[in-house]
């Protein structure tokens, strides 16, 4: 990314009546915490932005962390978008399924994923090399001198944090040096409440369903979790299934609101879990889905009774791993 480019992008805007920052579906702690740091640097850089979501929030930690660092995040609904408005994705891209195409014009993607901004807009900076759109944020800053405020830099860490697994994997330099600055301004208090509050006691029972479905496949386990399992849920459990020595992918499911959401874990170098989801519901067009080497996720648009779904997500995706 050259930063003049985002000068120029910034010039572009000076004229423009309404600038929206849209995170990306269902969005998690690092679009949600790097659309608040884009809003705050362009309030500095005298613009008025607003930040908005499609979707639904279900996890306890990203509702903390909006509602304690008092974040001004809306449904797009509420906001009455004109086609004429300017929208700037934020930790996501147009033209990939988890990004609604909202009324207005997308004008910027900034993103750390795998994906192709399309021709049309004025500014993209995509970089998946790096564990979290948060480090991006704080390269903006510093470029312009902006100090970082405790509340900006305390749900950027949350985000680095989260994206990267508690700084165990993509972790390059410049999120390494992103870490050691916001930590100097953030409230490490609430970025450690934030953080070990990951789940609610009712959802203890979501253990007991996971290990019940568990199938273990040489070094990759598959479980389909019940109706109404929050989304992010499928990644806390996830994470929790890779502790196991034996276990270096996992490949967990949950149906909700008339779909199938699909959730790939890996420490397996041999794997890239963006290409297997890809490969899996893209390329064979049973739904769609996108992420990193080491994780990603993806949506079936059908629903299966609870014995089906796992066969099924199983002769999905398993000719799609290298299983040890």
């Amino acid at each position: 990314m050259s930063i003049f480019s985002f000068n120029d992008f910034l010039e572009r805007l000076r004229d423009c009546e309404r600038i929206i920052i849209q995170a990306h579906d269902f969005p998690d702690h690092d679009a949600v915490g790097s659309a608040f740091a884009l809003a705050y640097l362009l309030r500095k850089k005298g613009f008025k932005p607003l930040i908005t979501y499609q979707g639904f929030i279900d996890r306890v930690s990203l509702h903390n962390l909006i509602g304690w660092l008092d974040i001004p995040i809306v449904k797009s609904h509420r906001l009455d978008l004109k086609p004429n408005d300017k929208i700037i994705v934020v930790d996501g891209c147009i033209g990939e399924k988890n990004v609604t195409d909202l009324p207005g014009i997308e004008v910027a993607v900034i993103d750390h994923h795998q994906v192709v901004a399309p021709s049309f807009v004025w500014f993209s900076d995509i970089r998946p090399n790096y564990g979290a759109t948060a480090s991006i944020m704080v390269e903006y800053f510093n470029h312009y001198d902006i100090p970082i405020p405790e509340r900006v830099a305390t749900a950027l860490l949350v985000g680095l944090t989260f994206d990267t697994a508690n700084f165990t994997r993509a972790m390059n330099k410049a999120d390494i040096k992103a870490l050691l600055q916001l930590q100097s301004c953030a409230d490490m208090n609430m970025v450690n409440r934030i953080c070990r509050n990951q789940i609610e006691y009712k959802e203890l029972k979501l253990f007991d369903f996971m290990f019940e479905s568990i199938k273990k496949d040489g070094n990759c386990a598959f479980g389909s979790l019940p109706e109404g399992c929050p989304k992010n849920m499928l990644g806390v459990l996830g994470d929790f299934l890779l502790t196991v020595d034996e276990l270096d992918i996992v490949v967990l499911s949950a149906r909700s609101h008339e779909r199938t959401f699909v959730s790939l874990r890996s420490e397996c170098p041999h794997n890239d879990m963006a290409k297997v989801i890809k490969r899996s519901l893209n390329d064979t067009g049973v739904g769609f889905g996108g992420g990193h080497s080491h994780m990603a996720g993806g949506v079936v648009n059908q629903v299966f009774d609870h014995s089906n779904e796992r066969v099924f997500i199983y002769d999905l995706i398993r000719p799609q791993l290298n299983v040890l």
